[in-house]
């Protein structure tokens, strides 16, 4: 009988362990690969149209959502439009790719001035064709697209790591901008990022603005920063979407993210990063964001130095990375009056 008992709690402690193990294994996916099916985590990406992009990333949202139209131009329409693609390394020697679209009207191209690049940064799963979707946005707001996919992501190279918010994709960010500089001198660039995409972009360019830059000029002039994340910290004890477990649980899980992913996540947040960024910053965010809030968000316009927050807005409308979508000219305009606050 005592053998039978030994042997039933040994059984019940595997399997309590296994449980245990599993659940820190599960939440430690939430962050490394969140959003799409493992497989698309471990190799180079079909770039296809989900029912996210169609609805939400492409949708019109002023209305309120799921959205039954496209703003400017649908999801289908999105991967067939003019463009061609490059690619470059980054510091670990992982091919980045990016595309540059030929979205600009005949006037535009004649122009006699270089018109400006905007470089649009995806976020967590996302790939450049979440940027497509600015195609008539930046033409009609005077610059010439670009987007690009960050690493582990669309057709970059992938390691099998996984997302590691901003701390490997900074690299990612700072390889495609220094191209963009070598591939066309002269014309100045704005980047254009949404969540995770705003942890590598603030964090690069923290790193591209130290560096001595010929006649003092910088290596882009401003950025658009939409529901920005200061740190996977903030992160998971603050997202709508964090797990109902205890909080031992979740720190747990974010450890062993941290061993699979072979990143320190305190070491490379984006809130360290940000007393350096220099240039003229719009922040956006919409209050239905079910990732990260407004308040979260303001944390990291809140460490910028004291005048590059050049405007922060929260808006009713619009999703997580689908700000613009519901209010477009609202957002349009900002933008452009960021851009004009730099020529003048």
């Amino acid at each position: 009988m005592r053998f039978k008992i030994m042997l039933f709690v040994a059984a019940l402690m595997t399997f309590l362990s296994a449980v245990f193990v599993g659940a820190l294994f599960y939440i430690s996916d939430l962050l490394l690969f969140p959003y799409k099916p493992r497989e698309k985590w471990l190799s180079v990406e079909t770039i296809e149209c989900s029912k996210w992009l169609r609805e939400t990333a492409f949708g019109d949202l002023s209305q309120g959502h799921p959205a039954t139209k496209p703003v400017d131009l649908s999801c289908d329409e999105a991967l067939n439009l003019p463009a061609q693609s490059f690619y470059t390394k980054n510091s670990r020697s992982e091919r980045i790719h990016y595309k540059i679209y030929e979205n600009l009207t005949e006037q535009q191209k004649n122009s006699p001035d270089p018109l400006p690049l905007l470089l649009h940064i995806h976020g967590v799963s996302g790939s450049h064709l979440h940027g497509a979707r600015y195609f008539k946005m930046a033409a009609r707001l005077g610059f010439q697209l670009a987007a690009l996919d960050l690493s582990n992501h669309g057709l970059s190279d992938h390691n099998g790591l996984g997302a590691s918010y901003g701390c490997r994709e900074q690299d990612d960010v700072i390889a495609v901008v220094d191209a963009l500089n070598a591939q066309f001198a002269g014309r100045k660039i704005l980047l254009h990022s949404t969540s995770m995409g705003s942890m590598a972009t603030v964090n690069a360019a923290a790193v591209l603005l130290s560096r001595q830059w010929q006649d003092g000029v910088k290596p882009f002039q401003a950025l658009v920063l939409e529901n920005t994340i200061p740190s996977v910290s903030e992160l998971v004890l603050s997202s709508p979407q964090r797990p109902n477990v205890p909080q031992t649980l979740i720190d747990l899980g974010v450890w062993l993210s941290q061993k699979r992913g072979r990143v320190e996540f305190d070491s490379c947040a984006p809130m360290l990063a940000a007393p350096r960024v220099t240039v003229p910053t719009y922040f956006l965010n919409s209050t239905d964001d079910d990732v990260v809030s407004p308040e979260v968000s303001r944390k990291l316009a809140d460490a910028l130095p004291l005048g590059s927050v050049f405007r922060r807005k929260v808006f009713d409308r619009g999703r997580h990375s689908a700000v613009w979508n519901g209010q477009p000219a609202e957002v349009e305009k900002d933008i452009a009056d960021l851009w004009a606050s730099i020529r003048n």
